[in-house]
C-alpha cells in the first residue's frame, strides 16, 4: 500500500523516465473501463436471468367492439 502525503502531486511519483499521462488519455481509459462494467453487466443479465411467465388477462369493456 502507497501512502501519499496531500503535498507531493502524484504525476511526481511516476518514474522520470516515463511521462504523466495524459489527462485525455486517463478519461478515454476510466470511460473505457466504466463502459466495459456496464456492458458486462448488461450481458449477464441477458443471458443468466430468464424472464418469469405467466397468465395474464385483461377485461375489455364491450363499447371498444361496436362498429362506429
Amino acid at each position: 500500500m502507497v501512502i501519499v502525503p496531500a503535498s507531493i502531486p502524484l504525476w511526481s511519483l511516476s518514474s522520470p523516465s516515463e511521462p504523466p499521462m495524459p489527462s485525455l488519455f486517463r478519461f478515454l481509459t476510466v470511460v473505457a473501463v466504466i463502459g466495459g462494467v456496464i456492458y458486462g453487466t448488461l450481458f449477464a443479465l441477458a443471458n443468466f436471468v430468464g424472464p418469469k411467465t405467466r397468465e395474464m388477462s385483461v377485461t375489455i369493456p364491450a363499447d371498444r367492439f361496436q362498429k362506429r
